[in-house]
């Protein structure tokens, strides 16, 4: 039975709540985990919840566990509704201290080691051929998640129709459907775009999408992560980067150059300011920079 809830609420969040299919798809690991753990119980009782709860404590992050129990209050409530199904969680509440975590941020500096190392290969390699060709493609991949903080499912939906290159624009479909505006307004990223755009045209005008792999099929998320990887080993740079570090990195110096926090918000597709406060966080460097740079004691002159 359950399992049935479980199939229908997954239809119901793709389908009507219109999340994307990386989110359902985490919902539905979250929900078939509790439902391995509950071992067949129909009657879902408030101590059977705690007991869950209690197993998740010894083996996930807080972050995780206050997710699984978002995602699992949500699916209960669709049950009540639809199939009258007993909600444990009404006047119930579970309460997780939940560990404040700093982003992890790609310095400045690496991006600039990353970007120098691919743009020197373009110089090395035969131009127009396969391999110039995937640098270009890798560069402009990597220049648009740090130009714009693009998720890298955001990136890999581009379509052709989403960026507009001499504009400067592109059309990006967030979470839960939310479509924003966000902007390329640097000349050297424009330029290795419109490289990538020339190259990769016949591709891209026949699959519809904007980043194409290198057997002419859509780029992957999974592509991008490996790309990253194989990339930041060619720069010998010993730092694990991920997509969504470029993400972070985007957010927080900008921040840092005195940017009002309402604009990143609105840059990084944030639906609430409090999600993008994460990003209040003040680097070590940037604390003594202004220590040096603001603090009164550096203006006094004392015998």
């Amino acid at each position: 039975m359950i399992e049935e809830y479980i199939v229908n609420y997954l239809n119901f969040c793709g389908k009507q709540k219109k999340l994307s299919s990386n989110t359902v798809r985490a919902y539905g690991l979250d929900l078939r985990q509790f439902r391995k753990f509950i071992q067949g119980e129909t009657i879902i009782t408030r101590r059977l919840i705690q007991s869950y709860v209690e197993s998740l404590n010894g083996t996930h992050k807080p972050s995780s566990v206050k997710r699984k129990l978002t995602v699992l209050k949500s699916f209960f409530h669709y049950a009540e509704e639809e199939y009258d199904w007993e909600n444990p969680f009404l006047r119930f509440k579970f309460k997780i201290k939940e560990q404040k975590q700093l982003p992890r941020l790609v310095p400045a500096e690496t991006i600039q080691d990353l970007l120098k190392t691919l743009y020197k290969q373009m110089t090395l390699v035969i131009p127009r051929s396969r391999k110039y060709a995937e640098l270009v493609r890798d560069a402009a991949v990597l220049e648009l998640l740090f130009a714009t903080g693009l998720r890298v499912s955001e990136l890999c939906a581009l379509s052709t129709s989403d960026i507009n290159i001499q504009a400067g624009d592109a059309l990006v479909s967030g979470k839960g459907g939310k479509t924003r505006l966000v902007h390329v307004v640097n000349g050297d990223v424009i330029k290795i775009l419109r490289e990538y755009a020339d190259i990769f045209s016949a591709s891209i005008v026949k699959t519809g999408y904007f980043f194409i792999n290198r057997i002419g099929r859509p780029l992957s998320p999974d592509s991008v992560r490996s790309m990253i990887r194989r990339r930041a080993k060619e720069a010998e740079i010993p730092l694990h980067i991920t997509p969504h570090m470029f993400r972070h990195s985007f957010a927080t110096l900008l921040l840092e150059e005195g940017v009002d926090i309402r604009y990143i918000q609105h840059f990084l597709g944030h639906s609430s300011i409090l999600t993008t406060q994460i990003y209040t966080h003040v680097s070590t460097k940037k604390q003594r920079s202004i220590l040096l740079s603001k603090h009164p004691r550096n203006n006094m002159r004392i015998p």
